[in-house]
């Protein structure tokens, strides 16, 4: 299966790192790549491409997604293991398609097969697509149980920071899940319960209480973003009752607001591929397509349609409203299109 390249994952990697972090490894390195990270310290982070399954028809439930443990030097054949001492370790994987991060449990894969698949559903990369961090209940996995974390680029840090804790306190199955949803980026949640007999509950309430805040948030951003754009889609000009409000920083990542300077109304094909980070829009507006997604889709035999994207490249979008009336808001827009155009290799 195709994949992005070193390069390409290395870009993404150190765009979503928090700023001021310092690869000790050479650029590109990425199985692993250590860096010092502010507030982490050293952090050892093994990458690949996440990419849909195509294994035999039946062998695997359809919507699965997965990543293909090779690391460096491990030949056909030959058990590879996961290096964990003297870093804290992090297992990920990057969709190109989604446009998010997928963090594992590194600590589960001291000893693995060649080339051997490491699953995730895809409902989990919608989900993180749309909010900026979904959580997963407990899978098999490794002869173990497992949870998977996907999340947008800007929450990699956050990531980090509640595995680690999750791994301190030696946090496994539905406690380790508890832990993720009680620390969902920018969302004030209930303490985690005493008792393990009040987890099921607890992790249903929180589950509800991710998708309301979602909706009413939705509910109040929506109109003034379409009205900033006419109603049109900022890229395309289509109307049709169809254009949505896609919001610049994900709903559930530092820096997300529901003022109008963190939207661009979008209709859903373009909502899709922005949220995706198939491209990115520039603080002077202009669209720069992500080549590296081109590239993937293109390898892919996946590619029809591309037209839709790359045909923008370099256009200007419709400017909005307040564009050249407020220029305190525009400061604000143009800041936060600069923090996602670095997500997008050569922006």
């Amino acid at each position: 299966m195709p994949a992005l390249s070193n390069e390409g994952l290395f870009a993404k990697l150190r765009a979503a790192l928090p700023a001021g972090s310092r690869f000790e490894t050479p650029a590109a390195t990425i199985h692993p790549a250590v860096a010092d990270i502010p507030g982490f310290g050293r952090t050892r982070c093994y990458l690949w491409t996440v990419t849909p399954d195509r294994s035999t028809p039946g062998a695997r439930p359809p919507g699965e997604f997965k990543i293909q443990l090779i690391i460096e030097g491990q030949e056909r054949g030959a058990r590879g293991s996961l290096d964990t001492q003297g870093a804290y370790t992090v297992l990920l994987g990057y969709s190109p398609d989604y446009g998010v991060f997928v963090g594992w449990e590194a600590g589960l894969y001291r000893n693995f097969a060649y080339s051997a698949n490491v699953q995730v559903r895809e409902e989990l990369l919608a989900s993180a697509r749309e909010t900026g961090w979904a959580v997963a209940p407990p899978r098999r996995s490794q002869d173990d149980v497992e949870v998977r974390v996907a999340f947008s680029p800007g929450n990699l840090g956050h990531f980090i920071k509640f595995s680690r804790q999750a791994d301190s306190q030696g946090a496994r199955g539905v406690w380790r899940e508890a832990v993720f949803l009680a620390n969902t980026p920018t969302l004030e949640v209930e303490p985690l319960p005493e008792q393990a007999g009040d987890l099921v509950r607890y992790t249903e309430r929180q589950r509800a209480r991710f998708a309301s805040t979602r909706f009413a948030r939705d509910t109040r951003f929506a109109p003034l973003v379409k009205e900033q754009f006419d109603y049109a889609c900022a890229l395309c000009a289509v109307q049709l009752e169809i254009v949505e409000a896609a919001h610049i920083v994900p709903v559930f990542q530092a820096g997300s607001s529901d003022d109008i300077w963190n939207g661009l109304a979008l209709c859903p094909n373009h909502h899709t591929l922005f949220d995706a980070v198939s491209f990115v829009v520039r603080p002077d507006l202009i669209v720069h397509v992500d080549p590296e997604t081109v590239a993937f889709l293109t390898e892919s035999r996946r590619a029809n349609g591309l037209e839709l994207l790359t045909r923008f490249d370099g256009v200007r979008i419709r400017v909005p409203h307040f564009w050249e009336v407020d220029a305190t808001v525009r400061r604000s827009m143009q800041a936060v299109l600069e923090q996602r155009a670095v997500l997008v290799t050569a922006a």
